[in-house]
C-alpha cells in the first residue's frame, strides 16, 4: 500500500476514534448533570455561553474595573504566609524567631547600627478602670510629669497616641502650660503618633466609625496644639486590619508601627528581614497608597520584651522603683563600676535585635501600661540610660549610636539607610506586603479569636448608634444649611451641636480596643454601655429637633413635636419599638432615608388599633397588613399589633404618612399558622386568618414562605430553613440553619479555646409561628431563651431578593455556663479548597482558607459586615448588622458565633470570664446570587456585586422614623433636597459640620467613597445607576443650597490638596475622598 493511501486510511481512523472519544464524554458530562438542579444551572450558563455572554461580557468588563491581584510578584501576600510558616511550639512557649548568635556582636565586619530608644506610656481609656478613674489616678500624673521632665531633660523625647486623654488634660491646664507643651512638641521632643480620639480595635470596628473618631481626634490636635500626625502609632490591637493603612494613609500618616502579629508569622517575615514593608491594598495597582510599616518583633510591647530577645535580660534595664510597689525588681542603677557589665548585656541585645531588620537602625519602646505616672521613674530611666548611651558610644569597636528618639526620628534615619542601600540591589528595597495580620497568637498556641465575639449586646448597640448618628448629623447638616439659605436663626443649632460632639466622642470611646472588644471589667463595660445609651438619645434629640425645624421651614421650632419609634429604655436593654397611637386628627409618622438613593421599601410600625388609613404625602390611601404581637407563645395581644406598608422616599428625603381613624381600611389581616402546639388565643374581635394548630410530634413536615421571586422551605420540628427556591430560573440553593454551642476547654474574654467540634444546645422542641400575608411573611421559632424569625417581604425591588434574619438570645437566663453559641448555616455551596470571603471593617473582602488539620480557633475571623462563600455557579452572601466571629470549617459551611458566657479568665489581663450576658439581639440577610458569567480565579480578594452593596447598605442605614400625635399644618407633608441619586458605587461616609472648641461654625465635612464590585451575577433592578466614571455634581445632592467654596483635603480635613472650582466630583473605584464645604 502507497503512502498517500496508508495516511488517508490512517487520517480517517484517527477522526473515527476522535469521534467516539467525543460520543463518550458527552456522555459522561450527561451523567454529571443529572440532578434537575444541575440541569438548570448548566442551562443557564448555556444560554450565557452561547452568544449571550459575548456581548454581556464586554459590557460587564467595561463597567466592572478589573481586580486581579496586579502587584509585583515579589510582593508578601498574608493569604499565603500561613503555608509557609513554622508554628512549632517551643519548651517557653514561645513561637520561633530567628537570631544571629550574641558572638555575632563581635564580629571584626559589623556595620554601623544606630539605636532609637523610645519612651512612651500606653494608656487604655478603659479597660480594669473606666476612663475617669484612669485620668484621675494616673494619666494626668503621667502628663503633668512630661512637661515637667521634658523641660528638664532637652535630649529626652516621649510619643502620645490617644487623643481623648489629652483634651481631658487639656481643660484643666494653665495656658502656660499649654505653651510649653506646643514648645516641646515644636522641639521634636514629644510626637503626637495616630492621633485618633482612641487607639481603635481593627477587627470589630466600621471603617466609617474608624474615620470618624480619627476625624474627632486630628481637629482637636490642629486646633489645640497644632499638630499633624505623621506616624501611625498601633501597638495594643490584638491583630491588625488591611483596612487602616489606608485610611492612616489618607489622613496624612506614611508611617506606622504594628506590635500584635502573629508571633510565628513575625517569625516567617524575620527569616527574609521583611518585618519592614510597604503595606499595600490588594486592589492598589500603583501603590501610591501604600504605607511604610515596621513590627515590632517580640510578644508585648512593654520594655521587657523590645531591648532583643531575651525578656530576661530586658527586664534588668527597667529601672522603675517607685517605693510604694512591692514589685521585685530585676534592674541595678547604673554606676561607673558597673556600667561596663550593664552596658555589655545591652549591647549584645541589640545587636541580636538588629539581625532581623535590614537598615542597621532599631526601634527601642522604653515602657509599658500606664508608665511614668511618677515623677521618680522619668528621673530613674532618664538617668540610667542616658550613662548606658555614653558609654556604649564611647566604645568605638562597637560602631553603635544609642540616643533617645521620636518615631520621625527613627523612619528618616531607616530611609536614608534604604536609600543608600538600595543601589547595591533590589533586595535592599523595601519589600511590599498586602493583606491583613488575623488571626493573633502570642504564645502557646493561643488564639485570640474570641473577642471577635465577646459581650455583642454592645457590638450591636454601638452599631445601633452609628447609623442614628450619621442620620442625626446629615439633618442637623441639612437644617444648618437651609436656615442660611432662609435666612433664619436655627434657635436649637447650639445644643444641638454640643450634644453631636458628645455623641461622637462617646461612640468614638468605645472603639478603643478594650472598649468594643467586650474585654473591660464590667463596672466599665456598664460605663461605656451608659455613654452609648447617651450617645443614642442626643441623635434621637437632635434627628427629631431637626426634622421639626426642616419640616416647618424654621416657623415652628419649639415646643418639640417628634418621638423616635425606636427607644431603648436603659443602658442595659435592646432597643423596642413604641407603640403608636392613632389619635382623632391623624397621626403623623416622618420617614427620613440616609441614604444618597431612591428608597422604596416595606416599614413596619406598632399601633394600638386598626381601625385606620394610611395617607401619604400626596393624599393617596396606602394599603396595609396586619400582623399579630404576641404577649405569649400562643397568645395574641389584644390591643397592640405589627402594621406593614409601603413607603418611597428619595434620596436624603423626609416623607410623611399619616395615619387617621377609620372603620373602613385598605388593610389585610395576615394568616396564623402554629406548629408543635395545639394552643392558639386570639381574640373574637381580631380578624387574623387562623389554621388550626398541629402538633406533629417527631413528624417532619415542610412548611414554605414565598414571594413572586423566591420560596424558602422549612421543616417543621426545629423550624429551620432547608432551602431557597427562585421561581424565576428554578435554582435551587440547599441550606439548613443549626444552632450549636461549643464547650470551653479555656475560652476567655480574649481566646478562643473549645473542647472539640460544636454540638446541639436546645433538646426541646420549640413553638413554630408561620405568619402570611400579601406584604410580608414570617417563620418565627421560639426556644426557651432563643428567638429565631426569617422573613421574606413580597416586594418587586431589593428587600424580596434576600431573607431578613433576626434572633434574640440570652445566655445569663439559660445559665449556659462555658458555653459559646454559634449559628451555623450547611450549604450546598461547593466553595474551591475551603476559601471563603469576610469583610475587613465594611470597606473590603478579603480570602481566607480553612485549615482543616488545625484546630477550630485557629479557623475563625472576624466579620464586620459579611461573610461570603461561593462556587463556579452561585455565590451566598450572610449580611450581618453587627460584628462576629465566624468560620466555614467544611465545605459549604457558614457559622457565626453569636454569643459567649465564660467562668474563667484567659490569663491575658482582665482577670475573670465573661459572665454577664444580657438578652441580645442579631441582625442578618441572607443573599443568593446565580452567576451567568465564569469566576475569577482569585483568592486572596475579591469585591460585593453592586446589588450586594445595596443590600449591605440597607442593613446598616435603616430609615429612622419618628411620629407626633399632633396634625399641625406647620409641618410640610416631605422634605426633598436632593435632584437626583448619587451613583449606586459611591456612598457618602460623612456629612457632619465642624466646629472649634467654642462650638462655632468651621466649615463641613464631606466624605465619600466610590466602592469597587464585581460582576458576572444576575441582577435585579437597582434604584440607582452607576454611570462608570465616578463623577456626580455636589449640586446634585443638596439641590438648593450654593456653595461658596469646595475644597478636597486629606481624610481627616487638616490639609488641603486643592481648591475645586465648579462642583464635579470624581473617584476611582474603592477611594474615598474627603471635602470640605464652606456656604
Amino acid at each position: 500500500m502507497k503512502f498517500p493511501q496508508r495516511l488517508v486510511i490512517v487520517s480517517a481512523a484517527s477522526c473515527m476514534l476522535l469521534v467516539y472519544i467525543v460520543i463518550l464524554y458527552s456522555q459522561a458530562l450527561m451523567q454529571l448533570w443529572n440532578s434537575d438542579q444541575d440541569v438548570r444551572i448548566k442551562r443557564s450558563l448555556d444560554q450565557a455561553l452561547n452568544g449571550r455572554l459575548g456581548q454581556t461580557s464586554a459590557l460587564e468588563l467595561d463597567k466592572c474595573p478589573h481586580f486581579r491581584f496586579m502587584s509585583p510578584n515579589t510582593t508578601i501576600s498574608t493569604f499565603d504566609l500561613p503555608a509557609k510558616t513554622n508554628y512549632k511550639i517551643y519548651t517557653n512557649m514561645q513561637y520561633l524567631i530567628p537570631h544571629q548568635p550574641l558572638e555575632s556582636a563581635y564580629y571584626p565586619d559589623i556595620e554601623p547600627l544606630t539605636v532609637i530608644v523610645l519612651p512612651h506610656s500606653h494608656v487604655d481609656p478603659g479597660w480594669l478602670r473606666t476612663i475617669d478613674d484612669y485620668y484621675v489616678y494616673q494619666v494626668k500624673n503621667i502628663l503633668n510629669n512630661m512637661v515637667k521632665k521634658l523641660n528638664a531633660y532637652r535630649n529626652m523625647t516621649f510619643v502620645w497616641a490617644e487623643t481623648v486623654f489629652l483634651s481631658m488634660w487639656w481643660n484643666e491646664l494653665d495656658d502656660d502650660v499649654k505653651v510649653q507643651v506646643r514648645h516641646i512638641i515644636a522641639r521634636g521632643q514629644l510626637e503626637i503618633a495616630l492621633g485618633g480620639w482612641v487607639m481603635p480595635d481593627e477587627a470589630t470596628t466600621t471603617y466609617t466609625s474608624v474615620i470618624d473618631q480619627l476625624v474627632e481626634g486630628h481637629q482637636w490636635l490642629w486646633e489645640n496644639v497644632q499638630v499633624r500626625p505623621k506616624n501611625s502609632w498601633s501597638i495594643d490591637p490584638f491583630g491588625h486590619s488591611g483596612t487602616m493603612p489606608y485610611l492612616w494613609k489618607l489622613s496624612g500618616q506614611d508611617k506606622m508601627v504594628i506590635q500584635r502579629v502573629h508571633q510565628a508569622i513575625k517569625g516567617t517575615l524575620a527569616g527574609t528581614k521583611s518585618l519592614e514593608f510597604y503595606w499595600q491594598q490588594y486592589w492598589d495597582r500603583s501603590g501610591k497608597d501604600s504605607i511604610l510599616c515596621h513590627i515590632m518583633p517580640y510578644m508585648l510591647y512593654g520594655l521587657h520584651h523590645t531591648c532583643g530577645p531575651d525578656k530576661f535580660v530586658c527586664s534588668m534595664y527597667d529601672y522603675r522603683k517607685v517605693p510604694i510597689e512591692n514589685t521585685r525588681v530585676a534592674s541595678k542603677q547604673v554606676t561607673e563600676e558597673n556600667v561596663a557589665e550593664q552596658a555589655k548585656y545591652l549591647y549584645e541585645q541589640y545587636r541580636s535585635k538588629a539581625g532581623l531588620y535590614r537598615y542597621n537602625t532599631i526601634l527601642v519602646p522604653l515602657g509599658d501600661d500606664f508608665r511614668y505616672d511618677f515623677e521618680i521613674e522619668w528621673d530613674q530611666q532618664y538617668h540610667n540610660y542616658n550613662a548606658l548611651m555614653q558609654y556604649m558610644n564611647a566604645q568605638k569597636e562597637w560602631k553603635i549610636n544609642v540616643k533617645f528618639g521620636t518615631l520621625e526620628d527613627y523612619f528618616s534615619q531607616i530611609r536614608i539607610e534604604e536609600t543608600r542601600k538600595r543601589k547595591w540591589g533590589n533586595e535592599y528595597k523595601f519589600p511590599i506586603l498586602s493583606g491583613d495580620f488575623f488571626p493573633y497568637s502570642d504564645q502557646n498556641h493561643a488564639y485570640w479569636t474570641g473577642y471577635y465575639s465577646t459581650r455583642p449586646f454592645d457590638k450591636r448597640f454601638s452599631r445601633e448608634v452609628e447609623s442614628i448618628l450619621r442620620s442625626a448629623d446629615l439633618l442637623h447638616v441639612m437644617a444648618y444649611f437651609y436656615f442660611k439659605q432662609w435666612n433664619k436663626a436655627y434657635s436649637s443649632y447650639h445644643e444641638n451641636t454640643a450634644s453631636l460632639q458628645q455623641a461622637h466622642r462617646n461612640l468614638a470611646l468605645f472603639l478603643h480596643h478594650d472598649a468594643i472588644t467586650g474585654t473591660a471589667k464590667p463596672y466599665v463595660v456598664q460605663d461605656y454601655e451608659f455613654k452609648l445609651l447617651q450617645a443614642y438619645n442626643f441623635s434621637q434629640d437632635v434627628m427629631g429637633c431637626a426634622l421639626q425645624a426642616l419640616l416647618s421651614k424654621g416657623k415652628f421650632q419649639s415646643p418639640r413635636l417628634f418621638n423616635p419609634e425606636t427607644i431603648r429604655s436603659t443602658f442595659k436593654d435592646p432597643s423596642m419599638r413604641r407603640t403608636v397611637s392613632v389619635v382623632k386628627l391623624g397621626t403623623k409618622v416622618v420617614f427620613f432615608n440616609p441614604l444618597p438613593y431612591d428608597r422604596a421599601e416595606f416599614v413596619q410600625l406598632i399601633v394600638d388599633t386598626t381601625q385606620f388609613e394610611i395617607r401619604n404625602s400626596k393624599n393617596e390611601v396606602i394599603p396595609y397588613q396586619v400582623n399579630p404581637i404576641w404577649v405569649a407563645s400562643t397568645v395574641v395581644h389584644k390591643e397592640a399589633f405589627e402594621i406593614v406598608f409601603h413607603v418611597h422616599i428619595p434620596p436624603l428625603g423626609v416623607e410623611t404618612y399619616t395615619l387617621y381613624p377609620k372603620d373602613d381600611s385598605k388593610k389585610h389581616w395576615a394568616r396564623i399558622s402554629m406548629y408543635n402546639t395545639l394552643e392558639l388565643e386570639v381574640d373574637r374581635e381580631l380578624k387574623f386568618e387562623q389554621d388550626r394548630p398541629r402538633h406533629g410530634g417527631s413528624h417532619v413536615g415542610r412548611v414554605e414562605i414565598e414571594n413572586q421571586y423566591l420560596i424558602a422551605t422549612f421543616e417543621t420540628i426545629h423550624g429551620m430553613l432547608q432551602d431557597i427556591r427562585d421561581k424565576r430560573t428554578g435554582n435551587t440553593t440547599n441550606i439548613h440553619f443549626d444552632f450549636l454551642h461549643y464547650v470551653s476547654q479555656g475560652s476567655g474574654a480574649y481566646l478562643f479555646f473549645p473542647k472539640g467540634s460544636a454540638s446541639p444546645f436546645i433538646q426541646s422542641i420549640p413553638v413554630i409561628r408561620v405568619i402570611t400575608g400579601p406584604f410580608v411573611s414570617e417563620i418565627q421559632v421560639l426556644f426557651p431563651n432563643l428567638y429565631h424569625s426569617i422573613k421574606l417581604f413580597n416586594h418587586p425591588g431589593l428587600q424580596g431578593e434576600v431573607l431578613h434574619i433576626q434572633n434574640a438570645l440570652d445566655m445569663h437566663v439559660l445559665n449556659m455556663k462555658d458555653r459559646e453559641v454559634i449559628m451555623r448555616m450547611s450549604t450546598d455551596v461547593k466553595n474551591k479548597n475551603f476559601t471563603f470571603f469576610t469583610d475587613q471593617n465594611g470597606f473590603q473582602l478579603i480570602g481566607r482558607k480553612t485549615v482543616r488539620e488545625n484546630r477550630i480557633e485557629t479557623n475563625y475571623y472576624p466579620m464586620t459586615s459579611m461573610v461570603v462563600l461561593e462556587d463556579q455557579y452561585k455565590r451566598l452572601t450572610l449580611h450581618s448588622g453587627q460584628p462576629h466571629g465566624t468560620s466555614s470549617l467544611e465545605q459549604g459551611w457558614v457559622e457565626v458565633m453569636l454569643d459567649r458566657q465564660l467562668l474563667y479568665d484567659d490569663e491575658r489581663g482582665l482577670g475573670e470570664g465573661i459572665w454577664d450576658n444580657k438578652l441580645t439581639m442579631s441582625k442578618f440577610i441572607l443573599q443568593i446570587e446565580y452567576r451567568d458569567m465564569p469566576p475569577a480565579e482569585e483568592m486572596k480578594f475579591t469585591y460585593p456585586t453592586l446589588f450586594s452593596h445595596l443590600v449591605s447598605e440597607h442593613l446598616q442605614q435603616p430609615i429612622q422614623k419618628v411620629f407626633t400625635p399632633i396634625n399641625s399644618d406647620a409641618l410640610a407633608q416631605s422634605f426633598l433636597p436632593s435632584g437626583q441619586s448619587l451613583p449606586c458605587d459611591v456612598t457618602i461616609l460623612s456629612l457632619r459640620n465642624l466646629i472649634n472648641s467654642d462650638l462655632v461654625y468651621n466649615s463641613t465635612s464631606f466624605i465619600v467613597h466610590r466602592k469597587n464590585y464585581i460582576c458576572g451575577f444576575t441582577s435585579p433592578p437597582l434604584p440607582c445607576s452607576s454611570n462608570n466614571t465616578g463623577t456626580f455634581l455636589i449640586r446634585e445632592l443638596l439641590k438648593d443650597v450654593k456653595f461658596s467654596d469646595l475644597r478636597e483635603t486629606t481624610l481627616t480635613h487638616i490639609n488641603t490638596l486643592r481648591t475645586i472650582a465648579d462642583d464635579k466630583l470624581q473617584l476611582s473605584p474603592m477611594e474615598i475622598k474627603s471635602y470640605l464645604l464652606s456656604l
